[in-house]
């Protein structure tokens, strides 16, 4: 594969979304065939979600990404970053500090979250805003089927399918790859983490999510870019997607939790989501810290 591996990297990303666009073709085909030998009953079900979703996830992010690193030759492991640190103990204890820095960065996306959702556009792009309006109910109403199951096994397999599945393929693919040949594109590391966290969210077609997920793809571009370790995103995503699932399990018809999704833009408000901004990014700086010193003791 030399000739691949010579590519320019603006090359590499065209393929990289070329190999994205026929992951999703043939795992279109493939749920299509699935659900048709199922009398077109399966993919109405919350299983049926979630046996689509897997396949989605695995032939658009996962093998387009795990594809062109083979091609271009690079270590598998290496050019991921999953075998970075020797031990699971430093991974672990970075991991605990990044997840602390996801429940601080909550407040902050909570109210980009409420922002996002007073979105209106001019009049003369009434046709694009009723299109993202039909899009977000769609994505509503999928996400209430597969969050709708009671049982311990529609808990399990949310946890499998909605966060490990979508964590792992998600996270090699736009962190582990994208985000990689950005930063070498752009000869810049910050511009190739926001862009790759732009795409991220805008991938996901839920425009009054929008910010949100943006800011959650910097937060998990930024673990990696400092650690280039990549288990620690894929382990943060998770546990971001198993956070909203079992919060939704167990609390789905609590009144206090309804009432958390439909906060009040107050000042104080306001002010405790700038406030974890700012301990964001002052906890992003101890990350940063502890890895280095990981890094000087190997």
């Amino acid at each position: 594969m030399k000739a691949f591996e010579n590519s320019s990297t603006q090359s590499k990303i065209i393929y990289l979304f070329i190999f994205c666009l026929a992951g999703l073709f043939l795992a279109g085909t493939m749920v299509s065939f699935i659900n048709s030998i199922s009398d077109g009953q399966l993919m109405d079900s919350a299983w049926g979600l979630r046996i689509s979703s897997a396949i989605q996830m695995i032939l658009m992010f996962f093998m387009p990404a795990i594809t062109l690193i083979i091609w271009n030759d690079d270590n598998l492991l290496d050019f991921l970053g999953v075998n970075n640190f020797n031990t699971l103990n430093i991974t672990f204890y970075l991991s605990i500090i990044a997840f602390v820095i996801l429940i601080v960065l909550m407040p902050f996306i909570s109210l980009l979250t409420q922002l996002n959702q007073l979105l209106i556009l001019p009049d003369w792009l009434s046709g694009l805003e009723k299109w993202m309006q039909e899009l977000e109910t769609s994505a509503q109403e999928t996400t209430n089927l597969l969050l709708s199951g009671v049982s311990l096994l529609d808990y399990l397999g949310n946890i499998i399918f909605i966060g490990l599945f979508a964590a792992i393929a998600e996270e090699v693919f736009f962190r582990g790859v994208l985000q990689q040949l950005l930063e070498k594109l752009f000869k810049n590391k910050h511009i190739g983490v926001w862009i790759t966290a732009f795409i991220f969210s805008l991938m996901h077609l839920q425009f009054y999510g929008f910010l949100p997920r943006l800011i959650l793809g910097v937060l998990l571009g930024y673990l990696f870019l400092l650690s280039h370790n990549l288990w620690i995103p894929i382990i943060i995503h998770f546990l971001n997607n198993a956070l909203v699932v079992t919060l939704n399990f167990f609390f789905q018809d609590n009144s206090i939790y309804q009432s958390l999704e439909n906060l009040e833009i107050t000042p104080i408000f306001i002010a405790s989501g700038l406030l974890s901004l700012v301990l964001t990014v002052y906890l992003l700086k101890i990350y940063q810290s502890k890895v280095t010193v990981n890094k000087l003791i190997q």
